[in-house]
Order: C-alpha cells, then structure tokens, then sequence
C-alpha cells in the first residue's frame, strides 16, 4: 500500500506538472475551437442579433460613450508619470466623459511633485499621498472617490494605445459582462536572458482560449475594467490586486472577456535576476488569492473552476509537485531496490540540475538557445513560486512595495 501511495505521488506530481504546461492548452486550444465553432453556428440562427449588428454597421455613428474612471497608483514614477499622464490626455474617448485618478502611494522621488503640472486639468485628479501604505490600500481610496460606471485600472509605466480605451468600454454594451481585460504587449528585452516576453505570449494565448470557453482568469494589471457597482474593496496587504479584483467579479455571477483589440505597452527587465525579485512577490499574492479566496473555485462557472485549477494553481504549486515526486521516486529506488525507480529518480534530479546550470549561465551573460534559455527561465520561475510559498506561509511580506524594472 505504501509503495502504492509513493508510486501514486512520484509519477503524478510528474503528470501533472506536465499537464499544466503542456496538455493543458493544447486541450484548452481543442475545446475553445469547438467552443468557438458551435457559438458561430448558433450565431447564424439567431436573426435579432445578426439584424442588430447589421444596424450598428450601416448607422456608422458615434455611440453615446460612458463616462469613465482611470486609476493608477503610482509609487517612485518619476520617470514615467509625466508621459504616462500625457498619454491619458491623448487617449481618443469624450474629453468630458474621462476622468482619470492617480495616487502617489508615499513616493520618495518627484513622482508627487511632477503630478502638480497638471492641476489645471480638469481630467486629472492627482493625489500625492505622504505615506506608503500600499498600491492596495491607494486603489480603494481612489476607487472611493469615483462615480463613474466604468473604472479602468492600470499602471504609470503603461501606455495605452490611442483607441485602446473605446475597445475596452464597448465590450460592457453587454448587460451580463462586468469585466473586461486588454491586452498587454511587452517591450525591450533585445538581448538580455528574460525570457518573460516568450512565456507572456503563451499567456496571451491562454488567456485567449480560456475567454472563448468562458473562463477568463484574473485581468492585465496594465489595462483592464470593471463596471463600478461591482466593485468590492480589496484588503490593505493585497499583493495580486488586478487579480483578486477580477475574480471578485467572476465569483459574484458575471463575465469577464477579453479584448485584444484594447491594448497597452510596457516595457520588460532584460535580466532574470530582475523578473525572479518581481515573481517572487507576485506568487506572495497567488498564494494568498488561493488561501484567501476559495469562492473562486466554488463560486465561479464549471469552466472558469477547471481553467483555475489547470492554469493557475497547478502552477503555483509544480515545484512542491516535483519535490515531492522527487522525494518519491528516491524512497521506492530505496525501498525496492529497483533499478527503474533509481534511474527515474536520477533523470529528474539531471534535469532540475541542468535547468539550474542554464539559468546561472544565462545570468552571467553566456549566451544560450532560446529553448535552453526557456528551460531556465521556467526553472527560475518555479524557484520564485517556493520561495514565494515559505515567505507566504511565514508572514514575511508586506502589502507595501518596491520598485523593479517592470
């Protein structure tokens, strides 16, 4: 029995590791293109809808846009906060419908005072905030302050692009959608060994699949609405905000969709060194998400359930998943004796080793193949998931932050 429940963990923590990054979106890829399929088969039959897009095409005019909030906490922007608020200003969307709210969460550069220039402008409303509390706690004191319908969130080192935020708002025509994400291209990263821009697109992907099944997870940080009346304050030391805000939209019984055709830029750190800090403390906020909020699997659909086990939490978890497997398979090679169980114990074990090795050399600037290179970027990310998991569960982060590249 007991080599029964070792063989069980030695060879599954394996599968589903593996089903996460590989099984998964090839299966996600098959049910979203059926899905897809059947909903422009049916699309076809339903002549209201078919007749009122007509209508909207041939009408050509302006819709009636809704007024609109832009949040932003911005925390030591100095370098970005004057273009990031000019590019708000030039976005194309009814100047007195937009609003946007900016907070400086306790900056200790110019962030605070370069906001000043633009107090004669009635679409901005700047607050400098002395203390450091926190981009969560700054979120809900702006959100409080707003009366618009649509809250758009975003960061100070984004930049939407012109038509970005008509795309994004047009989505919510739908009375059931209560949620909507754009789409976050990333920049830079010419010659450095961060290979998040690569493993973003295989985000993106996902992310687009999982909108057709109606399963979207979570929002872009950088781009994303909600309508206001649903929003829910999110507590002080909340690290995932755009995430724990999106699900909260999800668990209260409404769609969330994505919207390629709304996107932003911001650049990305060419080093790993740099993308493994930032990790680190974005996996403090997945853990506390999964801790904390269990209605996103109970109170969710079937799919956005399925799509949040497979996605997300089987990430978070896969290197405790291989430690363990691990740990297994050296036990049976010890209990059993059996050559096979050693020699799958020793494979892992050169893997982990290898993938180690590539990452200290991509660090010291060797340069490696771009699979190698993804070997060891996703080496250095389930890295910062364990450590990530020890600093959650021994209390030791804060819900107040520190700047990097990204």
């Amino acid at each position: 029995m007991v080599e029964l429940l070792l063989a069980i963990v030695a060879i599954g923590g394996v599968v589903a590791v593996v089903y996460s990054y590989a099984l998964y979106p090839l299966a996600l890829f098959v049910v979203g293109a059926i899905s897809q399929g059947l909903r422009d088969v049916a699309f076809v039959f339903r002549k209201s809808e078919r007749r009122l897009e007509m209508q909207r095409s041939a009408a050509g005019t302006e819709p009636d846009w809704p007024p609109v909030a832009i949040v932003i906490s911005a925390y030591n922007e100095e370098r970005h906060i004057v273009s990031r608020i000019e590019n708000l200003l030039a976005l194309d969307y009814p100047a007195d419908r937009l609003r946007a709210y900016i907070g400086s969460d306790g900056s200790r550069d110019r962030t605070a005072e370069l906001m000043r220039r633009f107090e004669g402008e009635v679409r901005i409303v700047a607050l400098p905030f002395e203390q450091n509390r926190g981009k969560a706690s700054v979120l809900n004191d702006l959100v409080s302050r707003t009366t618009e319908p649509i809250v758009v969130f975003s960061d100070a080192n984004t930049y939407f692009e012109r038509g970005a935020l008509k795309k994004l708002v047009s989505r919510f025509d739908d009375p059931k959608v209560g949620g909507v994400t754009g789409e976050l291209r990333l920049l830079g990263n010419a010659g450095g060994d961060n290979q998040d821009s690569l493993y973003w697109r295989i985000e993106q992907f996902l992310k687009f699949f999982e909108a057709r099944i109606g399963a979207l997870l979570g929002a872009n940080g950088a781009i994303y609405a909600i309508r206001r009346a649903l929003w829910q304050p999110i507590r002080p030391d909340t690290i995932c905000d755009d995430f724990v805000i999106a699900m909260n939209v999800s668990a209260g019984g409404h769609r969330l969709v994505y919207e390629p055709k709304a996107w932003a830029e911001e650049d990305t750190p060419e080093e790993i060194g740099e993308e493994v800090k930032r990790r680190i403390r974005i996996g403090i906020g997945n853990f506390q998400a999964l801790v904390r909020h269990p209605q996103y699997l109970t109170r969710t659909s079937a799919a956005t359930a399925f799509a949040y086990v497979s996605h997300k939490v089987l990430r978070w978890t896969a290197p405790h998943l291989l430690l363990l497997a691990l740990a297994a398979s050296v036990a049976l090679a010890a209990q059993t004796g059996s050559s096979g169980w050693a020699l799958y114990a020793l494979g892992q074990a050169l893997a982990y080793l290898a993938a180690w090795a590539g990452w200290q050399m991509s660090s010291r600037g060797v340069k490696l193949p771009t699979l190698v290179k993804l070997a060891a970027f996703l080496f250095a990310l389930n890295w910062a998931f364990l450590v990530a998991s020890w600093r959650y569960a021994t209390g030791r982060y804060a819900g107040s932050w520190g700047r990097t590249s990204r």
